[in-house]
Order: structure tokens, then sequence, then C-alpha cells
């Protein structure tokens, strides 16, 4: 069972496992655990839409804080507690990427996709970087 602040997933394992496992691009890998932030590649596109990078590292700090609580939330309110290889994920639409936000055992993997991305095969393969499924 991997802890929620590491060590996770080496980079380029990552990498290589998103790459080859989504169909169009990939602007943005991050892991994040309970206190650990983790930036694995950051695509142009994402990098125009930020002024700075602190500026990019904030915004994705405040995703996946929003991320984390809401699914501890949802656990919480329908009475059962967290289990450690459960996987649960949302798919958003946002500023012309599709945000994939995979959450499992107290570790979160967030991507910005193509937005007509198919993101089933995307979140298994997640969960198994996160130490899930």
């Amino acid at each position: 069972m991997a802890s929620v602040n590491g060590p996770g997933p080496d980079s380029d394992v990552a990498m290589d496992a998103i790459n080859e496992t989504a169909q169009g691009d990939v602007s943005l890998v991050a892991i994040y655990g309970a206190t650990s932030f983790n930036l694995f590649h950051v695509g142009e596109s994402v990098r125009r839409s930020f002024g700075s990078k602190a500026e990019l590292i904030d915004h994705l700090s405040d995703l996946a804080e929003e991320t984390r609580r809401e699914f501890m939330e949802r656990g919480l309110f329908s009475g059962l507690s967290p289990v450690q290889n459960s996987v649960e994920y949302q798919f958003d639409e946002k500023d012309g990427h599709g945000v994939l936000q995979v959450y499992c055992g107290g570790r979160g993997m967030l991507l910005f996709v193509d937005p007509d991305e198919d993101v089933e095969p995307l979140v298994r393969t997640a969960s198994q970087l996160l130490g899930g499924m």
C-alpha cells in the first residue's frame, strides 16, 4: 500500500504509461498526496494559459485540494470509511481541456487531455500508478 505522501510513481514511468494509454495529447500530468504535489508534465498550451509557474502551481494545488475534500466528504456522508484501493474520478471540460481527476487511497492524479478523450482507460492507468486496482 502506497503512502499518501510518497514516494509516488517515477515520473518517467508515469509519463510513459499515460502517453501509451491516451489517444490524444496530454497537456498536464500532476500527482498529489495529503501534503505533497508533483508536477510531471506541463504542455505548451497550459503554460500559455498561466502567467507564471507559481500561478499554475497555485491553481493546480487549489484544484487538488477541492478534489481531495470532495471525495473525502462523499465517503464520509455515504457512511463508508475510506478504502485504500477504491478509485473515484471526475471529468470536466475547462478552458478547452478535458480535466480528469483520479483519486485513489488518499492520492490523486490530475490530467489535462483532449476534451473528447476516452477517460476509462486513463482512469485504470492512473489508479494503477497511484497504487489502486
